[in-house]
């Protein structure tokens, strides 16, 4: 471009590129965001979760620290090899998709498990977690830049290229605001 006007009216400029967020269904809009580590957090701090002495950690299908579907290993589903057809994926039979072993989905928050959590749309969400400023503020920005409608664990590598993006503009302006 030959030149810029009206520069002085901006007060940031964030730079998004095409790179998707993540490759893999363990990544989501909730976990790019931060957003899944408040809401482990969230989890960790209930009567119930103490009570079994469950920690954040326990709320991450990334990681085997006992919270999540050991025969999927948090993925929710299960890859079937066809041989000389394409892979196809089918629902975990053990979890039914939730990601979570049976001692974790019993922990609820405002009446939800952590899966269903997940499932809930970010305009959902941002009703339900309203109360609470730094889930809100993520939520409240994935709402403005048009993806109320997206589930908090939808895998990333189902996202559209501009859904992507936007999921990122979020991540950028949350951190911009926060400092």
């Amino acid at each position: 471009f030959a030149a810029l006007t009206g520069s002085e009216r901006l007060d940031k400029v964030v730079p998004i590129d095409q790179r998707p967020i993540g490759r893999s269904p363990r990544s989501t809009a909730a976990t790019y965001t931060g957003l899944f580590d408040l809401l482990r957090e969230l989890f960790a701090g209930t009567v119930e979760a103490r009570t079994y002495g469950f920690t954040a950690s326990r709320f991450s299908f990334n990681s085997g620290s006992g919270g999540r579907c050991e025969v999927c290993q948090g993925e929710g589903f299960r890859k079937v090899e066809m041989h000389f057809l394409p892979d196809v994926q089918v629902r975990c039979e053990a979890c039914q998709g939730q990601r979570f072993n049976e001692a974790t989905l019993r922990v609820r928050y405002q009446g939800l498990n952590i899966a269903e959590v997940l499932s809930l749309s970010c305009e959902e969400a941002a009703q339900r977690f309203a109360a609470h400023p730094a889930l809100a503020r993520i939520l409240t920005t994935l709402r403005e830049v048009g993806l109320g409608y997206l589930a908090l664990g939808q895998p990333a590598n189902t996202l559209s290229g501009g859904e992507a993006q936007r999921v990122k503009l979020d991540r950028k302006s949350t951190r911009l605001n926060s400092s």
